[in-house]
Formats: C-alpha cells, sequence, structure tokens
C-alpha cells in the first residue's frame, strides 16, 4: 500500500481522511501549508491536495513538484464550485482533481491504489 501525505485544512476532512485510512489499514501523513507537504512528500508517495488550501500557493507547490519530481501521484480536490481552479491544477500537475463529494466517495480507492 502507497504512503499518502495530504494537504488539508479543514480539521472535519482530515479526521475524516485519517479515519478511512485508519480503517483500511493505510498511512497518511497530513500538512497544514505547502511547504510542510512539500517536505513531508518522498519518492512514490501520493499527494493529497485540498485546493482550498491557499490556492496559489498550492498551485505553485505543484508546478514546482512536478519540476522536480514525477512519481508522485497527485490527487488534488476542490469544491464543486471552484470550477476555475480545475484547469489551473491540471495545469500545475495534477493528475487528478475531484470535486469533494467525488473524492470522498472514493477515497478508500485512492487511499489503497
Amino acid at each position: 500500500m502507497r504512503r499518502c501525505v495530504a494537504l488539508v485544512a479543514d480539521l472535519i476532512f482530515e479526521s475524516k481522511i485519517a479515519e478511512t485510512a485508519r480503517q483500511l489499514g493505510a498511512s497518511v501523513t497530513t500538512a497544514r501549508t505547502p511547504a510542510q507537504a512539500l517536505a513531508q512528500l518522498a519518492d512514490g508517495d501520493r499527494f493529497l491536495v485540498d485546493l482550498s488550501v491557499d490556492a496559489e500557493a498550492t498551485l505553485a507547490l505543484l508546478a514546482q513538484l512536478r519540476s522536480q519530481r514525477h512519481d508522485v501521484h497527485v490527487v488534488a480536490f476542490l469544491s464543486h464550485v471552484q470550477v476555475e481552479l480545475v484547469q489551473k491544477a491540471r495545469a500545475a500537475g495534477a493528475d487528478l482533481v475531484l470535486p469533494r463529494s467525488e473524492f470522498t466517495r472514493r477515497l478508500p480507492e485512492l487511499l489503497c491504489a
């Protein structure tokens, strides 16, 4: 099972990710800032990115990450009303961009894949 790093600002959502990971026996480390997340990422990790966390800094982090590492799988998630961020996240290097509802539904699959 792959290790995950989650950049999440919402404590309730962070708890949901942590509880799902615990139930599945998955390893998830959380970060509150883009800089903390970058420091915690290792080769082969899955990076779960909440785009509501300082969107501009997070997009810059994704671009920096892609210039340095190509083996980190990035799954970004956002509110369904943040449609302008979808293309920006893809352009910055997100492999998958999902609305929060879809991210939540697919969380077990995303943690275990």
